[in-house]
């Protein structure tokens, strides 16, 4: 007995564009998936955050530097900030210093919010010194990656310089240099 077997058809364009199609889509998915498994979009922080940069000029800055002024020095703190705290006796030989060389540069403290404020003078207090003056800043807006930031800018609200975090020695003499 034979069988009948019909001879194979041929497969029509639309079945091949088809299937192909498909096979892009698997391939695209496939690796989308391998990509977000083995290396995952790095979350928002210090590292990868937008940074202030010398040279910047910001409108929410131009306020902070006291009438009669033509710099300040911003230290941006937050509660909860150690390295804040331990770099408070830095900010009092600061202010001590610049007494002491009749400097008209100003010292501002910035905080991110109006609750932050009698935090910050108490802790300002404790170590022994007063800046001349205390602000609510939007620490996102001019581009903080983190506390303690400290900002030397003129009047115009530009950044004439930047130092961030507890500073080592070495960076905290290029600051005393700029009294």
């Amino acid at each position: 007995m034979a069988i009948n077997n019909p001879a194979p058809q041929k497969k029509s364009t639309l079945d091949t564009a088809a299937n192909i199609a498909i096979i892009v889509v698997c391939a695209i998915a496939a690796v989308v998936l391998i990509r977000n498994q083995f290396f995952p979009p790095r979350p928002q922080g210090p590292g990868n955050m937008p940074q202030i940069e010398k040279g910047e000029k910001y409108a929410e800055l131009k306020g902070v530097v006291p009438a009669g002024a033509n710099r300040a020095l911003v230290v941006a703190v937050q509660p909860g900030c150690h390295f804040c705290n331990e770099s408070m006796p830095f900010y009092k030989r600061l202010i001590d210093e610049r007494n002491q060389k009749g400097s008209q540069l100003k010292f501002v403290a910035a905080v991110p919010g109006d609750d932050a404020k009698a935090q910050e003078a108490e802790k300002f207090s404790a170590a022994g010194t007063q800046p001349d003056s205390m602000v609510k800043l939007d620490f996102a807006a001019i581009k903080v990656p983190g506390t303690p930031t400290l900002l030397l800018v003129d009047n115009s609200g530009k950044v004439l310089d930047v130092w961030v975090g507890k500073l080592d020695d070495s960076r905290e003499k290029e600051v005393l240099k700029v009294l």
